[in-house]
């Protein structure tokens, strides 16, 4: 099986902190999220993923390169314009259609999803598309029947609701048939969901939803989130598989980073390789990216900063 990870977008959401860089970029204790996504790939034997960049793109296919460094192969399909998650699917067709169903993995997320289960449970019931569900009150938005087939998305079908329906969350990891392309415009913007809920109308039932319960996932699309996910692993233990060693440890503290006597850190906080935090500096859940001075006397509570940088986050 194949896999596409979607990271073209601009990460609106995510600024200003994507202003500086990629949201898959962005450091997670001291490695880009989407190492830990292609780790997660790689848990299931995926040899081959595409990743379609355009923001920030040069920086992207300089740290990607051709994927050996993962042991993958990595195919880059290079945005001139952004085309959104159909588009951007769509321009990767003849990659990603010539094996059957692919998986298609959001570049802003971070889980522990069982994906070979997700995968024996699309084989079992073979849907055009299995999207992997969880439940998470604040966004909630797609409806799953009582049967597990999603029926609706952001209520936009306008379906009456039966009694034992639920509204769950799109993780952005599903499983998806080739045939699906053939539903997608090609070559312009367009929106996975759109495809989907016009898929939904012609054919009721062609969509299986995976209810995830048990596992980690987050959302990495604010600031906010941001900071959460490094409180998630470093506060309250909860992580994916490769971040386990580091769950509950308060601090992270990347190589060749020195904290000087006086240097003082609480709650959470990471801190990115060859950095140095000076005295009667403090700092309260922050992250700290590489290469960063923190300099004497400088406070900051709930932010990121890069070298002179800082941004202050509402958390």
């Amino acid at each position: 099986m194949k896999a596409m990870i979607l990271a073209a977008g601009f990460g609106n959401r995510m600024r200003p902190l994507s202003d500086r860089c990629p949201k898959p970029l962005l450091p997670v204790l001291g490695r880009p999220l989407i190492d830990y996504l292609i780790e997660h790939l790689k848990t299931i034997s995926i040899k081959k993923i595409g990743v379609n960049i355009h923001h920030w793109a040069n920086k992207m296919e300089a740290y990607l390169k051709d994927g050996s460094q993962w042991g993958v192969e990595i195919i880059i399909s290079r945005e001139k314009e952004v085309l959104g998650t159909g588009g951007g699917m769509e321009a990767m067709r003849h990659f990603l259609s010539d094996e059957g169903p692919f998986l298609v993995y959001n570049g802003d997320i971070l889980s522990d999803i069982d994906l070979n289960e997700l995968i024996r449970f699309h084989f079992y019931y073979q849907p055009l598309v299995t999207m992997a569900l969880y439940d998470y009150p604040p966004i909630n938005n797609v409806t799953l029947s009582s049967e597990g087939k999603v029926v609706d998305f952001l209520g936009k079908r306008g379906v009456s609701r039966a009694e034992k329906d639920k509204n769950l969350t799109f993780t952005g990891i599903s499983i998806v048939d080739p045939s699906v392309f053939d539903f997608i415009p090609r070559a312009e913007f367009s929106s996975i969901i759109d495809v989907y809920l016009n898929l939904l109308d012609q054919w009721p039932g062609c969509i299986q939803g995976y209810t995830v319960q048990g596992k980690y996932w987050i959302d990495i699309g604010t600031p906010t989130s941001y900071l959460q996910v490094h409180k998630d692993i470093l506060l309250n233990g909860k992580t994916v598989l490769p971040l386990k060693r580091f769950q509950g440890m308060r601090v992270y503290k990347g190589v060749g980073t020195i904290i000087e006597p006086g240097g003082k850190l609480e709650g959470f906080v990471s801190v990115g390789k060859n950095c140095i935090i000076r005295k009667r500096a403090f700092l309260k859940n922050c992250v700290v990216w590489d290469n960063t001075e923190v300099k004497e006397g400088v406070y900051l509570e709930n932010g990121v900063m890069d070298g002179e940088w800082k941004h202050s986050i509402f958390f």
